[in-house]
């Protein structure tokens, strides 16, 4: 049986770390029809535009935020790494 929440966790854990070259390299393998049609770049943008996507990257840096705070660095440090509001971390 599928199990939703590993799903989740699996392309939130994907889509918080590839590069765009990444993303357009697996498009072109797994979806060769998009690189065909010359739709790569938009789809891509497209992509990385999503709620999902934005949902996934943002989490992931929420999850690295504590890592980060253990290893010494300040809040604004790490939101300033991160790209994320100080009190998002300070949460």
């Amino acid at each position: 049986m599928l199990d939703v929440n590993k799903c989740q966790e699996i392309l939130e854990r994907h889509f918080a770390t590839v590069t765009r070259e990444e993303f357009l390299a697996n498009l072109e393998e797994f979806c060769p029809e998009f690189i065909a049609a010359g739709i790569e770049d938009s789809a891509a943008d497209e992509f990385q535009n999503t709620a999902i996507y934005q949902q996934a990257k943002q989490e992931s840096k929420l999850e690295i935020a504590p890592k980060l705070l253990k290893k010494g660095l300040s809040i604004q440090e790490v939101a300033d790494i991160l790209e994320l509001d100080v009190h998002l971390i300070a949460k």
